[in-house]
């Protein structure tokens, strides 16, 4: 039904492949299609058919996935089905591999470009049908340099063409699913899995009541589970998102934390380097013999946990499992295929890694998903925390029971009674969405009003704060002028919440209105405003985070 339902509304045949661009006047209705469908519900075959149909009609076809991690498994997918057809393209290739992917799709020999969200301007002629795989991930979205988010560019490039644009998601962003509610967006929904797989029986772990060991982050309940899923023979993933062997060190003695120099964050230690390290901006050291701050000796302790201290805990508490790590310090391109094809050969009995291994992949042997701690995101200073917690707990949980055999999913968590927890464990889309949308419009948050943040950084401290008071009063001032005056509520000035990053000290103002022209208004004033070379003002609009 739903293939047919978009096959409907493809553009019709241009009489040759790779011919000329589409003529404006030519141009079918727009259909927007948002298809949400249950993780492992056939969404990718969906995609398959629809592209199939676009091919034998003369039209070229572009797919968008969030992650590199995810395109070696679908381009495998897609090259099994339409062969040298397909082109590559993300930032894990060399130079010189991409700019060949690039010039095969410019020639018209490759006609299906896969990639990342800089393959929304690949060079595609006559393009018919654009996917956005994981429509909800917020790696589409370009936070630095000239900002932009894949999904909305992919829609505007599809209505131009004529195209038909596709989102799939098991976990839509409230902004699409709003937009499928008010009829913006046609949606087409896959409730069930193929064959009438099951989806996993969750369970709750109560971590207050069920202690975890110091180390692997095994309460009872997983560690029993985890034993019972090796004696089958099957395999496991263990989620935490948060990579490293320490989340930080410090000093027992005086209580000194390793800071970034350059950042306003704990230094993360990592074992196989043995080297403390800044997550954003790279600054990496030795860990000291002695504390420089009070000079004792051995009073260096490790603390808090990351995928690498796990994977070795885990490791040691199961001495016959065979286990692997998947996270951006182990993993990254051709090593990333490595992991998952190992993964996908049976060579890997446990898989412990990040919210990488919570994307997308298709793994039948694993019959048991972890999560480690569901909490890690939930109390971040951030508007859309819940909304990411609800949709990584989902994601990984549709890891599970993807072959012949049912699912079983274990969440850890310290607040067993959070909403985006308790959905997540029901699989109850609905009920999140229409609990957070009712959140969000007491506090006209999106998608029930728009905003706009003004980033404001630069490397002297006192003239970014000085620089961002100033255009929080022009941003007063212009919103005062508008008729009627209080359409746009202007929020900040205010310290970022990671203040400091790269040596740039970083402010924000926040724009917020219901009313798009009224927020451009003061937006436009903004940028408009005569700036300090020393400082960089950029204007983020429709930003996914608050941090």
């Amino acid at each position: 039904v739903a293939v047919a339902a978009i096959v409907a509304a493809l553009p019709a045949a241009t009489g040759a492949a790779g011919g000329a661009a589409e003529r404006p006047a030519e141009r079918p209705a727009f259909t927007p299609f948002l298809l949400h469908g249950v993780t492992g519900s056939g969404k990718t075959e969906v995609y398959l058919r629809v592209i199939a149909e676009a091919l034998s009609r003369g039209r070229t076809a572009l797919v968008l996935v969030p992650e590199i991690s995810l395109t070696p498994q679908l381009a495998a997918r897609f090259r099994a089905r339409f062969g040298d057809q397909v082109a590559i393209l993300h930032s894990g290739l060399s130079e010189t591999a991409r700019l060949a992917e690039w010039s095969r799709l410019r020639r018209g020999e490759a006609r299906i470009a896969v990639g990342a969200r800089s393959a929304v301007f690949a060079p595609l002629t006559d393009v018919g049908v654009i996917v956005v795989d994981e429509e909800h991930d917020g790696s589409f979205k370009q936070d630095e340099g000239v900002r932009y988010h894949a999904r909305d560019v992919a829609l505007v490039r599809a209505q131009r063409a004529g195209a038909v644009c596709v989102l799939g998601s098991a976990t839509p962003s409230l902004e699409s699913a709003s937009h499928a509610e008010r009829g913006v967006y046609r949606r087409l929904a896959l409730t069930e899995r193929p064959t009438a797989r099951p989806m996993p029986a969750v369970e709750i772990v109560d971590l207050r009541r069920y202690l975890p060991d110091g180390e692997a982050m095994l309460s009872a309940p997983l560690r029993a589970a985890i034993g019972e899923t090796l004696a089958t023979g099957d395999q496991i993933i263990l989620f935490l998102n948060r990579r490293g062997f320490a989340t930080f060190v410090l000093c027992r003695a005086c209580g000194h934390a390793f800071r970034c120099p350059h950042c306003s964050v704990s230094l993360t230690y990592h074992r196989t380097s043995d080297r403390l390290t800044c997550h954003y901006c790279g600054f990496s050291q030795r860990v000291p013999t002695a504390c420089p701050s009070c000079k004792a000796a051995d009073a260096i302790e490790r603390k808090g946990l990351g995928t690498e201290k796990v994977a070795d805990a885990v490791a040691a508490a199961f001495p016959g499992a065979r286990v692997a790590r998947l996270d951006r310090d182990v993993a990254s391109g051709a090593k990333i295929e490595a992991v998952l094809a190992r993964v996908a050969r049976r060579e890997v009995d446990i898989l412990v890694g990040t919210q990488m291994v919570t994307k997308g992949h298709d793994f039948p042997g694993v019959t048991l998903v972890g999560v480690l701690c569901a909490d890690t995101g939930l109390n971040l200073p951030d508007f859309r925390a819940a909304e990411r917690t609800f949709q990584l707990l989902a994601q990984v949980a549709g890891r599970a029971g993807r072959g012949d055999r049912p699912g079983r999913v274990i969440i850890q968590t310290y607040r067993p009674d959070a909403p985006a927890v308790v959905a997540a464990a029901a699989h109850d889309y609905a009920s999140f969405f229409t609990a957070e949308t009712a959140a969000r419009a007491e506090l006209g948050y999106p998608p029930h009003g728009r905003l706009i943040a003004v980033r404001i950084d630069g490397a002297d401290a006192a003239e970014v704060a000085r620089v961002a008071g100033a255009l929080g009063e022009l941003a007063e001032a212009t919103a005062a002028r508008l008729d009627p005056p209080g359409q746009v509520e202007v929020r900040g000035p205010v310290p970022a919440p990671l203040e400091r990053l790269r040596n740039r000290t970083r402010w924000q103002v926040w724009l917020r209105s219901a009313d798009r022209h009224a927020l451009r208004r003061v937006a436009r004033a903004v940028a408009a405003a005569e700036q300090d070379a020393r400082v960089r003002v950029g204007l983020d609009v429709d930003p996914i985070s608050a941090m």
